[in-house]
């Protein structure tokens, strides 16, 4: 008997794999489809994740100029959320995989994440 944690597992990565082909194919600035971002529409100033989409959508077409461009973090977020969903579906996870885990996303690492992405955040609004 299949286990509903596999179920739930693929049905989740049926949606991104599902919303990364839409991301793929279709770009954001010419789409009223995306949402926009309610912060820098009610402040002005840019939020962590403003321009996101449209980093995601060069990224996925292999410009990684362009998403550099877009936002830093995400550039480099990806990469991190990518061996975050990895570990999280690793169904018996070895010794090394559970340090990585708690190496990574640990409370300590948690914290220092949260600091660059506020320190980014004040820094892209400054420049």
């Amino acid at each position: 008997m299949v286990s509903k944690r596999l179920y739930f597992f693929v049905l989740v990565f049926l949606g991104l794999f599902g919303l990364l082909l839409l991301y793929k194919y279709v770009n954001p600035v010419e789409h009223v489809l995306f949402p926009k971002c309610p912060v820098k529409h009610m402040t002005g100033l840019d939020c962590p994740g403003c321009g996101g989409q449209r980093a995601l959508h060069h990224l996925l077409n292999g410009e990684f100029k362009q998403a550099f461009a877009q936002n830093q973090l995400l550039f480099f977020l990806t990469p991190y959320i990518a061996v975050g969903f990895y570990l999280q579906m690793v169904p018996k996870p070895t010794l090394n995989e559970l340090k990585l885990r708690k190496f990574l996303y640990g409370h300590r690492a948690i914290r220092i994440l949260l600091t660059l992405i506020i320190a980014f955040t004040i820094i892209r609004n400054l420049l």
